[in-house]
């Protein structure tokens, strides 16, 4: 996971970060890209990660990244 989303699941360039998500909105689009359900190019890259997993290792996998915490956003000081 950590090669294309990144230390902690904190995504990297157009790849979306995990850290934080539910677990059902993660296992919804495992299961998805796993049936073949979602289709599109970050899809297709994810297919051949997915096909091999139980839904127990999709459940482990987005139980592990919903329990990482989130990066915090920036924060932007003023200067008037």
């Amino acid at each position: 996971c950590a090669t294309c989303h990144g230390a902690n699941f904190v995504g990297i360039g157009p790849v979306p970060p995990l850290a934080g998500r539910s677990v059902s909105y993660m296992m919804r689009q495992l299961f998805d890209m796993k049936t073949g359900a979602r289709r599109g190019p970050w899809a297709e890259l994810m297919k051949s990660a997915v096909t091999s997993m139980s839904v127990q290792d999709m459940a482990a996998v987005a139980a592990l990244a919903a329990s990482t915490q989130p990066p915090a956003p920036p924060t932007t000081t003023s200067t008037r």
